[in-house]
Parts: structure tokens; sequence; C-alpha cells
């Protein structure tokens, strides 16, 4: 009960709201249940194609997308319950249902009292708080809940085979396959080995009943298989016929994009400022997840649970190698993992393995004070998670929510059939049309009406909707009929009650048959495919499997489970009593007071380290940015965020431009330019707020080990003209130098001259080059000069006088002398006319601060005439 409740403080405001929170999913889900709810009320029972999504050209999404928490939010529609909701009560189901999952879980092994630090520990995890006010996935809510009870299913059917154990594997699996894709494969990912390991471990205390444990464990995951089929099989028969099956091009980049860095995997979150219009959630374990998972292996270890504390470590390990870039490769390697696009989702599974261990913790405290222990770690834990605990985003308010409002939702957000990337648009068809329907409105009262393309038809041909699917068509010669539907496996059609076919048309792959002249009725229906209807037939058998093994087997035994006090009476109704009076102090007090979040002057962002006020073109100010980095590595991220403001209501779109670039502005090592800043509208910036704008770069593998500087510019978004600075240029460069870590390009040491004692020539080579010699020379720093240098470069002739001279700044100004590092080596590069008077080429180092002073050169440590290093115009070979 008390498991149940815990989430009581977090879930409260989400029921408070005028509508839904603005979260980046949760407005497409509302959109799926709605759905949902029309197709079961027209009489389907497992909808798989909505004729009114992707603007009116119907789309296959429940057939690809896991339909099942579409489906219980359309069942509570059936009872009258909008679909906003039914969005927050199944999130609210969602939360409760999981903790009490993780509690059950962690009761096997550990005492009640950590288990229920277990619980709150899940509840709580940042990333379950950022799905509720960030994300808003729905599915990726029920799933996470369901994984803990798929863990305690595979525990208790290794350890207590039986009938109903084999349900209790089964039925957490099915809610998984059937509510989220990723969740499935990362879960997997982790009960494969399990449901192999498990029953081994068991047999090994009592090795008796191998075969049933094996049995129970397995036949549970068939029969979750099972009752997932009748979406299962036509999703993978079926996938060809759309987008997804091609994949996507930029399935790495995106993975490169979305990896956690280590610093930020067990950060904690810091308060929101309600200021800032950019709203987004760290994602991440937690600071107080991560350090209770100390002391919790500690009190595994000693109370001797060796394999449980190993189980858990490589669980955790796993989840953490998968969350950082390093794991690219498996990512590669795995079939269709690559697909997932983003790593953090590892977090809904490990923190599972997170939770078992940061549970245990108190266990390491004497018994007599375990009970104040838990009531300081479940105060902690709450505590720490309440700066993500409240909504900073617009609520988004429907009323009455009809067709029409989702079709004005797909044109508004470009999420076409509510999917980010199209993915499940069918095949056939030259192109995709994203026209906004003629006569739009009637969706509202008629929702799943099938509208014909008649804008091609002759005059004289009369057609008559008799309902949504049905018309009545006279025409005077044979005619082409095409209706406003894709044409997809599964549809069917009749001509005057007999069957007709229908084939896909060339342009859009709309539902076109062919009518003979006269009068006749057509009648579409979507009766589904073979896949589906054997899909559906298996799931049917596995429910009555699923009915029969709850009525016919016993419950097992009582699952061992260690011995400790539960909460006595008075506790219960003390610990309960207080999670409901904190949270109405919550609701009632700390929402609407703003306590735990900021709200700072919108010309002065509380994270913003430095001050700028740069406007750019009378439209943005630049207030400043944030950077806690002066250091990157050639391929690694440089992390830059920038704090604008708008002078006025815009009306048109921009987006900034950010890059390392080298100092002289000729070479870029890293660009980022979202299509808008903070991945929004500028339309709709506010004058008395600002934007947070994080520009993650990743700086190119070949980038030299030099120093570079930021540079910000913002563009109109359709012409791509940038706004300008006050000073008439079109870009800012940020003062900080960031130096791009590395040694240099390696180098033969082929001579033996030092400059100064702080930098030597290693090699040089003098070739030619469009009449011109090319000078190529390798340094190698062996102490940080104390002043910028100069290279002189002189053309001498056979008697030593000057005939061409080429002095300039070692690599070009880009890199200055006194920034140089000790154990560097550089290839700087140099030209002269190809002078036939030049016999040799003199080198060497001056700096100009000190009069032109050239630094002493030695060659074996005998000094050098002039202080010059005389070169033969030959050329070398000076790669390693």
């Amino acid at each position: 009960m008390l498991a149940a409740l815990l989430p009581l403080v977090g879930m409260l405001p989400t029921f408070t709201l005028s509508g839904v929170i603005g979260s980046a999913d949760g407005p497409l889900h509302i959109m799926r249940i709605h759905a949902m709810t029309l197709m079961l009320q027209s009489g389907e029972l497992w909808p798989r194609w909505v004729p009114y999504f992707h603007l009116g050209y119907g789309y296959p999404i429940f057939n690809f997308y896991p339909p099942g928490v579409f489906y219980l939010g359309g069942l509570l529609g059936l009872l009258g319950i909008s679909a906003q909701t039914a969005f927050t009560v199944v999130a609210a189901l969602a939360w409760s249902t999981g903790s009490v999952g993780m509690y059950v879980l962690a009761r096997r092994f550990i005492p009640g009292r950590a288990a229920l630090l277990a619980a709150m520990l899940w509840a709580y995890a940042p990333s379950r708080l950022y799905e509720v006010w960030d994300q808003g996935s729905l599915p990726q809510m029920l799933a996470a809940a369901a994984v803990p009870w798929l863990f305690y299913g595979i525990t208790r059917a290794a350890f207590q085979p039986s009938r109903r154990a084999a349900l209790i594997v089964a039925l957490p699996l099915a809610a998984i396959i059937l509510t989220h894709q990723p969740i499935t494969f990362i879960t997997a990912l982790f009960a494969a080995p399990l449901a192999l390991i498990l029953p081994l471990w068991a047999s090994c205390q009592d090795r008796t009943y191998i075969t049933q444990r094996f049995a129970a464990v397995f036949g549970g995951l068939a029969l979750g298989v099972g009752l997932a089929t009748i979406f299962l099989l036509p999703l993978f028969t079926e996938l060809q016929y759309v987008q997804a099956a091609a994949g996507t091009d930029d399935n790495v980049a995106y993975l490169l994009s979305n990896y956690l860095q280590p610093q930020e995997i067990f950060a904690q979150p810091q308060a929101m400022d309600l200021s800032d219009m950019r709203y987004e959630l760290p994602t991440t374990f937690g600071l107080i997840g991560g350090l209770l998972t100390v002391p919790g292996a500690i009190t595994l270890f000693r109370r001797r649970q060796y394999g449980l504390l190993l189980l858990l470590l490589l669980a955790l390990a796993v989840t953490l190698f998968m969350l950082v870039e390093q794991s690219l490769p498996v990512w590669l390697t795995i079939p269709l993992f690559r697909q997932l696009r983003f790593s953090e989702r590892f977090l809904r599974v490990g923190v599972v393995f997170l939770s078992l261990l940061g549970g245990a913790s108190i266990l390491l405290l004497p018994r007599r004070v375990q009970l104040a222990g838990l009531l300081a770690a479940l105060a902690l834990v709450l505590v720490a998670a309440l700066p993500m605990a409240y909504p900073s985003q617009r609520t988004l308010d429907w009323g009455a929510l009809t067709a029409v409002d989702e079709i004005e939702f797909e044109l508004d957000r470009h999420i076409w059939g509510t999917t980010s990337y199209n993915e499940f648009n069918p095949l056939w068809g030259e192109t995709t049309s994203l026209d906004r329907p003629r006569g739009y409105r009637d969706y509202a009262e008629q929702p799943l009406h099938i509208k014909v393309e008649s804008d091609d038809l002759p005059t004289d041909v009369q057609i008559e909707r008799l309902d949504d699917a049905a018309i009545r068509i006279s025409t005077p010669n044979e005619q082409t009929l095409s209706f406003r539907q894709y044409y997809f496996p599964g549809w069917t059609a009749t001509l005057d009650g007999q069957p007709a076919d229908i084939y896909p048309e060339a342009h859009l792959g709309l539902i076109t048959l062919d009518v003979p002249p006269g009068e006749h009725t057509i009648a579409l229906d979507y009766t589904g495919t073979t896949a589906q209807h054997i899909g559906a037939a298996i799931t049917a058998a596995s429910l009555i499997i699923a009915l029969a093994l709850f009525a016919t087997g016993r419950s097992s035994q009582t699952i061992s489970s260690p011995k400790c006090e539960l909460l006595d009476g008075r506790a219960f109704v003390f610990v309960s009593g207080g999670i409901i009076a904190f949270a109405l102090v919550n609701l009632f007090v700390f929402t609407p007071m703003l306590f735990f979040r900021i709200t700072s002057p919108p010309d002065s962002p509380a994270y913003m380290q430095t001050r700028l006020d740069t406007t750019f073109g009378n439209e943005f100010t630049l207030l400043g940015y944030t950077l806690n980095q002066d250091s990157v590595n050639p391929g690694g991220l440089l992390n830059v965020t920038l704090y604008w403001r708008v002078q006025h209501d815009l009306e048109a779109e921009y987006r900034p431009i950010v890059q390392l670039a080298n100092l002289s502005i000729t070479e870029s090592w890293a660009v980022r330019q979202p299509f808008f800043p903070g991945s929004g509208q500028t339309t709709g910036w506010l004058t008395d707020q600002f934007m947070s704008d994080v520009h993650e770069m990743r700086v190119i593998d070949t980038a030299p080990p030099y120093v570079g500087r930021i540079m910000v510019q913002m563009v109109e978004a359709q012409s791509g003209e940038p706004l300008h600075l006050p000073d008439g240029s079109d870009r800012l460069l940020l003062e900080p130098l960031i130096r791009v870590n590395g040694t240099g390009e390696p180098a033969r040491q082929v001579l033996n001259n030092d400059l100064g004692g702080v930098v030597q020539l290693w090699c040089a080579s003098v070739t030619t080059q469009d009449d011109q010699y090319m000078i190529d020379l390798y340094w190698h720093v062996t102490q940080t000069p104390n002043a910028d240098l100069v290279t002189l470069v002189h053309g001498l002739d056979v008697a030593g006088e000057l005939v061409e001279q080429g002095d300039g700044p070692p690599l070009a100004g880009n890199y200055p002398t006194s920034l140089w590092l000790p154990g560097q080596t550089l290839h700087d590069v140099y030209t002269l006319p190809q002078n036939p008077n030049i016999a040799s080429i003199a080198i060497g180092l001056y700096a100009p601060s000190r009069n032109n002073e050239r630094l002493a050169v030695t060659q074996d440590s005998q000094p050098v005439p002039d202080n010059i290093i005389r070169l033969s115009l030959i050329e070398a070979q000076c790669s390693a």
C-alpha cells in the first residue's frame, strides 16, 4: 500500500492542471488515445488503421506502433473519460504500478523497509520525472512500469515454478511488447540472460525441479510473446510496406548527439528557472541514487548475497556503458538497436538495478534505527527530486477534442500521422501530399468518413455519400475513381455488393478502382490481412491458455524473503499520513509559491556565467553565455549555452549558427545549427522571458591541436541572411580561447636543431609547386615560449645574400607560440617565390616584442652562426 502511495507527491499536481503539460510527446499520444476511442466506438475490436490521420489520407499507426497504452486509454474513453484525462489517469496508473512492482521485486531479496526505499528510488528517479514533465511518452512510462514486474516474474518462476508463476512472466512481457518497442529491446538485453541464469542459480540451492524451473520461465516468456502476437506478426510481415523498412540515414549521427557525458549520469538536477522559455529536464540517474548504491553494495556483500550483488553490478555496468559514446560499436552491432536513437532510454531499465542496490543501503544501519533511517532516506530522495517535480511548461487544453484538432496539430507541428519521421507512410505512390483536406472541418462530426478525390472527375459524374466509407455514384462512362485514403494491404471494396478490385494510383498511392457506366454503390472496408488474422488467432489462443493457467494452477508456496520487521500499524499510519500530508502541502503551498524553482530577471539569467548584451539586428539580444570547458579533444564535444532575448514580437523565424573556428576565421572545426534556437519557433518567443540555447558541438577528428574561438551568428531561417551587430559585422566571437587537445602530427627527427631551448626543428622539406617553394617545417616544443614568435624565412643566394623573404607567424597566426605546449609536434608551412637565384633557405625564430631578437640556434649542442638554420632545396620524408 505504501509503495502504491509513494508517487502521490509527484502525481497529484498532474490532476490539477487545466489540460495536460505541453511535453514533447504528450500531445500526440493524446491524439492517439482519442483516435483509439473513436475506432472502438465504431465497432473495431483491435484497430490498426485511422482514416483521418495523415491529413485524412489514413495511417496504419496501430499496426506498427504498439497500441497497448492507447487501447487502455480508449477503454477509458468508452466510459466517457476525455483523452486528456485518460492520459493523466494512465500515467498515474503506470507510476503506482511500477512503484509496487519495484517493491515486490526488491522484497524478494531484501527486507521490507529496504524494499520500500527501493520503490521510492524508482518512483522519484529523474528519468521518471523526465517522462512526466518533459518527454511525456506515455507508452514508455507504462512499459518501464512493467519492467520490475517482468524481472520479478522470472525470479518467481525460477525459484518457485508453477503455472501461475509462468503467468507472472507472461503478463508483464506482453505489456512491455504491446506498449513500447525500445523498452522491449532494452529489457530483452537483460531479461534473456536472466532467464538462463536464475533457473540454474535456483537449482544450485535445490537440485530438484530444474526442468520445471526452465519450463516455467521460458513457457512464461513464450506465452507473453503469444499474447502480443496480434501486434508482432503483422509488424514483422508488413513492415516492408512502409517507409520505416528503409531505415533512416541519420541514426549514427543521432546516437552520437544523444549520448550522455560521464558527468551527467549521476548529476543532481538544478532548480528550474521559470523565466527560461526552454524547458528541458536532465537525463540522469540522479546524485542520491548514485550515492546510495555504494552502501547498498557493501550491505549485500556483508550479507553474503554475492550472486545478487554480482548480477546487479554487471547489469548496472552494462547500463552505464550503453549510455556513453564508447558503446557505439555495440549499438551498431546488435540488430535494430540503432533504431532506438536515444541512449538515455537505458535509464528506464537501469534504474531497477540502481534502486535495488540503493534500497539495501539502510541495512548498514543498526536494526533499532533502521526505521528512522528509512524515513530520512525517503525524505532525502523526495527533496532531491523536487526540482523536477513541477510543471514549468504551458498546458494544452483542447476542450472537446475532435479529429479536426488532430489535423491542425499535424499541420502546425509537422508531425504527420502523429509520428516524428512519417515512418509508417505506405510506400505506394511517387510522392507524399501534405495538403489540407478540402472541407476538413467535416471531420469534427464525421471523423471516420473517407472523402472521394473528385477534382478530376467529369461534371456529369454524380456522387452521393451513404455513410463514412460508402458512396453512390452515377456515371455515363467508365470511370477511374480514387479515394482520399492510402492504399494498404487489408483494404477491400465492394461494387454493388460484389468484391471489386482496388489498386494504388501512381502519384499518391491512393485507393483506386475502375467503375463501369451506370449507377453503383461502392463501399470500402478495412478487413485486415492474413497475418493480422493469424496474429489475432494466436493471441486469442494465448488468452485461453493464460486463463487456464490461472484457473488450474495453484499458488506456489510463499517465496522465502529476508526476514525483517515490517512497519507496524502506528508506523504505517505515520508514514502514509506523512506522504499524504506532504503531497497536499506540496500541491497547495509549494507549487503556487514556486518553491524549489527560481525566477530570474528576464535580462539576467541565474545560470548565465558571462554577460554580453550584444544586439543582433535589433531583433535579438545575446544576453551572455555559459561555458564550462576551455579545451576539447578531436572528435569530442564542446558545450556552450547561449542566452537570447527578443526585443519585440518577431514576424520571421531565425536560427543560430554556432561554430568553433580558428583564430583567423578561415576554418571551422565544429558547427551546430539547430533549426530553431531551443528547438522552438522564434515567432512564439516572449519579450518578458529569455531562451537558453544549448549547443553541443562535435569537433572534427582532424582538428589540429591549436586554439580557437566560438563564433555566433543569427540568420533568417528562410533566406539564410545573417543579422548584423552594431559594429556592422555579422558574427560575434566569444572571448575565451578553446584549446583543441593533442600532440600534433607525428614526424621523424631528421635534424637536431634547437632554438632558444624552447623549440626544436625536427624535420624540414622544400618542394616546388606553382612557381613557388613550399617549405614544410616540423616544430617540436620542449618548453612553452614566453613570447609570441615570428618565423624567419629567407631565400639566400650562393653568397648568403637575401633574395626573397617570407617571414610570418608560425601556423599562419592560428596558434601563437606563447600557447604552445611541451611535447607537441606542429606542422608549419611557408612559401617563397621560386626565384632561380635562391640557393638555400634560412629558417629562424625571433621575438618582435624584444626588438626582433632571434632565438639562439644550436646544432648538436653547438652554436650556429647568425642563429639561422640553412636548408638545402631538397625534399625530405618527414612524416613518421
